[in-house]
């Protein structure tokens, strides 16, 4: 059993507090412990100092003062450990459902948008603000601290964009072009200029610094400066649309209106098909309302395209009209039926060919999914403005189909 000097303890205790270990407490029970071992495992005439730096080094990973550090966390930051694992837990989990959704959304699975919400809202909401608080203990200094801060608040910020953009929801945009100007004037200077005074970390800054302002001028270019320009349009199309319907329908009304009982038997049939159309149109303007109100959560009872903007939402008209399966719901099936009803009735007992004007037959015109039906073709996987012109088409060529049976 090796019997340790004074003049070893005192060096013990010297190379301890060089090493970056500030605690006094700590000092001496890292001497303790490094006593005991040593004057456990020398033997009485081994090499003091070549075992002391062997045995030191068992006590830390990288350098020694980590100890104090984690130590310190332990004391100032109880739940340290439990939060650590719950950011793991967290990113980890957030991963694999951004990944799952991305995936799912690229084959047109139901459930996309579900993963991509949760793992955006679990990395935004949970991962990043932790991820945050523990980095900042770490760091010393109060630039140091700025800078984590600054990078968490720009990466909840570009994941909420991605979140919004992918959702279709207003305010992606500004938040993209939020987070551009909060890394270029802001995070990449801070960054940049306290890591090139370092020359250990010099080249790593500025490689960093050029691939974040590469990757920051490559996002710019997918958000769109002027939204508004397309809201427009697709307003403009849309209303043009909507007026044209209405004026239509309230030409027809006064038409059907003047007819008269002297050719009973074709006046009759004309009534009949006024009373159809009117039926079919009605049912039209119902799912288009059905639509606008489920989409943007609305209440509206009419339809009026001045209170909406792009209606660039896939998910929500494509759940409401189609199962699983793809196969049509009620809504959709019903309204064909009353279509191939409406030509039918032309056909016989008007002898006018209204089908192809209605064109609601399978086959033509395929997607590039190779899906040909007519209600997949016009309003699976569809924008929300697209769905609404389809539907708003219809009603027009309905119109149509009237006015042509009268002339």
């Amino acid at each position: 059993m090796y019997s340790l000097s004074d003049k070893q303890i005192d060096f013990i205790l010297n190379d301890i507090g060089a090493r970056g270990v500030k605690m006094e407490d700590l000092q001496l029970n890292l001497l303790d412990h490094v006593c005991c071992i040593i004057e456990q495992n020398l033997e009485t005439d081994g090499d003091f100092e070549k075992f002391y730096h062997t045995t030191i080094k068992t006590f830390y990973k990288d350098a020694l003062w980590e100890i104090e550090e984690e130590t310190i966390n332990l004391l100032i930051f109880k739940n340290y450990y439990v939060m650590k694992k719950i950011m793991i837990l967290s990113g980890t989990v957030s991963a694999i459902l951004m990944s799952t959704g991305i995936f799912f959304k690229f084959l047109h699975w139901p459930g996309a948008s579900m993963f991509l919400v949760l793992g955006i809202v679990i990395s935004s909401l949970i991962f990043l603000p932790l991820l945050f608080t523990l980095k900042a203990k770490e760091k010393q200094s109060v630039k140091d601290k700025a800078i984590v801060g600054i990078a968490t608040f720009s990466g909840i910020l570009i994941s909420l964009a991605v979140l919004f953009r992918i959702m279709h929801w207003p305010g992606a945009n500004m938040m993209g072009l939020l987070f551009v100007v909060i890394m270029v004037a802001v995070y990449i200077p801070l960054y940049f200029f306290s890591g090139i005074k370092n020359p250990d970390s010099k080249v790593n800054t500025i490689v960093t610094s050029i691939l974040m302002v590469m990757g920051c001028g490559l996002f710019l270019t997918l958000v769109n400066s002027r939204p508004y320009i397309q809201e427009y349009s697709a307003l403009v199309s849309n209303s043009y649309l909507q007026n044209s319907y209405e004026s239509f329908s309230d030409e027809n009304e006064q038409l059907f209106a003047s007819l008269t009982n002297d050719s009973a038997a074709n006046v009759k049939s004309i009534k009949v098909l006024h009373s159809k159309s009117d039926s079919l149109c009605n049912s039209i303007e119902k799912l288009k309302l059905d639509l606008l109100n489920a989409t943007e959560g609305d209440n509206a009872q009419k339809v009026n395209y001045d209170h909406y903007g792009r209606l660039e939402n896939y998910d929500v008209p494509t759940f409401s009209l189609f199962s699983e399966d793809l196969s049509p719901k009620a809504d959709l099936m019903q309204l064909k039926q009353n279509l191939v009803a409406l030509n039918d009735y032309c056909k016989e007992v008007l002898n006018f060919n209204s089908s192809k004007i209605i064109d609601v037959t399978d086959g033509s015109n395929k997607r590039p999914d190779g899906n040909a039906t007519w209600e997949v073709r016009y309003f699976y996987k569809t924008p929300l403005n697209n769905v609404l012109r389809n539907l708003t088409q219809l009603q027009i060529n309905i119109r149509y189909v009237e006015t042509a049976c009268l002339k």
